[in-house]
């Protein structure tokens, strides 16, 4: 193998003959496969099973980071400890802003849909941007639009001048940023691994996410204490300059357009068509949806948790949302040293109930102790179904059409803060656990009825 090779050199394109789209990958095989940009993979043994010449060699744990070989692929997954350590500890440090503000768990829904309806606004938008330009340089140009946002609000909160409607406000803006951003980052995946390392890719990218989840909420939950609001803000708006600084260590790269000059209705129109016509697409979305409004507003309940709930204060706040990460880490780990193996579906499939099931106990749980044990399963579950669920949409849509099916997965980001409206309502008339618990049985069963009568589903590779 040509170890000197730098694969990031070279990036897909979509088969699009007579379209005007530039091809620089030679193409082999029925219908033209991806290229592979990092070159031959290492060993007979086939994708993310890291193993050497012979069937012997690195094994579980190389298998698990077969995708970091590729440099450019490496500087994004660095980039996402920047981004995600800032998405967690603002989490934490809005919540317990806007819930010692207003003793609201509605309030905590509002201000979390304020970041939901400009996702479900813009994301179909977001997604023909993304099929259309250097998805490098509109990653840089949102994360820095995030970074100048979160500069005002930590100027906000360190002069005393913030009020709920700021949080309101901004988090509607971050909403119209990520509708641009996530489905660039998810399609910029595309260009830098081959199709069979796509689970591998995204399970890192979640690890990366996961490791977040577990440190970024304690440090929160300590610095609250140590430095307040407004010094964990701080932090924040510095780890957007960390990413910022990755994403330029990558190359721009080639646009991927099928129609570079079409109106852009016409594009999201095609993206819209093709989905409905593809029931794979369709029933994958579904699956996608459902678990984010019955199931993820428990992550925007925890401050009630943690404060009402368990008496733990900020301490306990940070030990349960690292709870939750310690399983997804987990989770995220045995999903990307499975490599491509054959079960996906059956496997998300039984993720997705397990999701479902432990959140009951979670939920009625009577003290921090049993709930974190618990949040442990929900992690670990979650995680595993989501990853699944991103990388078979992404394995069962064209590649010029990347863009536009993932602003449509992209828009459960805006529903799963809508979510939490009605279940803040509804954790006001009947308590926060029964909402939470509730919502884990409705996802229980309605994943039992698929796995009974999808057999679609079932058998996805």
């Amino acid at each position: 193998m040509d170890t000197k090779k730098d694969p990031h050199d070279t990036l897909k394109q979509p088969d699009m003959a007579g379209k005007g789209i530039k091809h620089e990958a030679p193409k082999t095989g029925p219908g033209g496969p991806k290229m592979v940009p990092g070159g031959p993979r290492m060993g007979p043994a086939g994708p993310g099973m890291g193993m050497g010449p012979g069937g012997r060699g690195t094994g579980f744990r190389m298998a698990a980071f077969s995708s970091l070989k590729i440099r450019s692929f490496r500087w994004l997954w660095f980039g996402n400890f920047f981004a995600f350590n800032s998405m967690q500890m603002q989490m934490v440090a809005r919540g317990w802003l806007v819930y010692t503000m207003t003793d609201s768990p509605l309030a905590l829904g509002l201000v979390s849909a304020g970041f939901g309806l400009p996702m479900l606004m813009f994301s179909l938008f977001g997604g023909t941007v993304a099929d259309r330009v250097r998805k490098r340089n509109l990653l840089l140009v949102t994360q820095s639009f995030m970074g100048v946002m979160s500069l005002i609000i930590t100027l906000l909160i360190q002069t005393e001048l913030i009020a709920l409607w700021h949080l309101f406000m901004s988090s509607f803006f971050a909403g119209v940023i990520f509708s641009f951003m996530m489905p660039a980052r998810q399609a910029f995946l595309v260009e830098l691994v081959e199709e069979k390392d796509y689970l591998n890719a995204i399970s890192l990218g979640s690890m990366a996410m996961n490791i977040c989840r577990i440190g970024s909420p304690a440090l929160a939950g300590v610095l609250l204490k140590i430095i307040g609001i407004p010094g964990v803000y701080w932090i924040v708006t510095i780890s957007y300059v960390g990413v910022i600084l990755t994403t330029t260590k990558i190359p721009p790269g080639e646009h991927i357009a099928a129609k570079a000059d079409a109106p852009m209705m016409a594009d999201i129109l095609e993206g819209l068509r093709y989905v409905k016509g593809n029931r794979i697409i369709i029933s994958l979305l579904v699956m996608s949806f459902v678990p984010i409004l019955l199931a993820m507003p428990y992550q925007m309940l925890m401050p009630v948790f943690a404060r009402t709930i368990f008496k733990a204060g900020e301490t306990g706040l940070g030990i349960l949302m690292s709870a939750t990460g310690v399983g997804a880490l987990i989770g995220s780990t045995i999903t990307a040293s499975l490599g491509d193996f054959q079960r996906k579906g059956i496997l998300m499939l039984m993720t997705g109930a397990a999701f479902g099931f432990f959140l009951m106990p979670f939920a009625l749980s009577g003290s921090l102790v049993p709930a974190s044990i618990f949040l442990l399963a929900v992690g670990t579950s979650s995680s595993i179904f989501m990853s699944l669920n991103t990388s078979l949409l992404m394995s069962n849509t064209p590649v010029e059409l990347i863009g536009r099916v993932m602003s449509i997965f992209m828009m459960t980001f805006g529903l799963m803060p809508l979510g939490t409206v009605p279940s803040g309502a509804l954790a006001e008339i009947i308590g926060v656990p029964y909402t939470v618990a509730g919502g884990g049985a409705v996802l229980f069963l309605f994943i039992i009825v698929l796995i009974i009568t999808q057999p679609i589903i079932r058998q996805l590779k």
